[in-house]
């Protein structure tokens, strides 16, 4: 194996193009360099024919290996990017998406004007990595910010993610599909959530690299019951959400309608549905 910086980043150029397009294969490689190496490509192009530092490849040669296998690059790496801040991520968590950024962009511009966030009392239900959660206390710090999730291993790697990120937000283990334990949360003035929303019947139509490796708890619902989450959410907004509050939902484009008609059924004032930047049915906006 040719090991310069130009040899070995062609080389896994070439391998990568066996399962991916060709812009993908160079992006894929680019950040294997920046990660393992700390180039940018235009540093990489510059350092040319010098060798690469024998004790990086081992760690290059298994992210390829990863990539091969059709793992999502930001588990091979361990990391990913959201609202300008990283986080680490594994298979136990989903990996944070734009539509998502979108969604904490939608909220933080609602809260805008200077001291309206101070002493906001927001939830995030089912944080996943803690993106959501700790986007929001970054961008509104004074703001008091919980975050629940069903699984343990998401709430270890949130809680890591609220560390490096400099953040406070109280972490807490909660089923919100079981009533049960709904007095146990706080009260909010502001309630965010991405649940799980895509249906069983819509797996076929997903990627091998999202469907084999991304946890199915935290993505899929069940054909018969796929606004089960939002449901259970609406029901606990009803004691739980302050009078004044709002409640903001990542949603499946298919249900949005039914969603606007389930959020006025349960009592909220408002429901306006918000399209992302693809044009797709990808917000729900509640007022009580």
């Amino acid at each position: 194996m040719n090991n310069s910086f130009n040899g070995l980043y062609r080389s896994i150029v070439l391998n990568l193009k066996d399962l991916y397009s060709g812009e993908e294969a160079r992006a894929m490689a680019d950040r294997v360099f920046e990660h393992y190496l700390g180039l940018s490509p235009a540093k990489r192009v510059l350092a040319g024919s010098r060798q690469v530092p024998e004790d990086n490849i081992p760690a290059i040669q298994a992210a390829v290996a990863g990539l091969l296998q059709q793992f999502p690059l930001q588990y091979v790496l361990g990391k990913a990017y959201f609202m300008d801040l990283e986080f680490d991520v594994n298979p136990s968590v989903l990996i944070p998406r734009p539509e998502t950024e979108e969604l904490v962009s939608l909220v933080l511009k609602a809260y805008a004007i200077p001291g309206q966030a101070s002493g906001l009392r927001i939830l995030d239900i089912g944080t996943g990595s803690g993106c959501i959660a700790i986007a929001l206390k970054r961008n509104l710090p004074g703001a008091q910010v919980t975050a629940i999730d069903i699984s343990e291993s998401a709430l270890e790697v949130a809680a890591g993610n609220a560390a490096r990120n400099q953040v406070a937000v109280n972490f807490a283990q909660a089923d919100i599909l079981d009533p049960a334990q709904w007095p146990a949360l706080p009260y909010c003035d502001l309630i965010v959530s991405n649940p799980p929303y895509v249906t069983l019947s819509e797996m076929q139509y997903m990627l091998p690299n999202v469907l084999d490796h991304e946890p199915h708890a935290a993505l899929f619902v069940p054909d018969n019951e796929p606004l089960v989450f939002y449901r259970a959410i609406m029901d606990f907004a009803k004691n739980k959400l302050a009078e004044t509050g709002s409640l903001w939902f990542e949603i499946n484009e298919i249900f949005g309608n039914e969603l606007r008609n389930l959020a006025f059924d349960q009592g909220f004032s408002t429901a306006n549905i918000i399209f992302d930047f693809q044009g797709k049915s990808r917000f729900l906006q509640c007022h009580k």
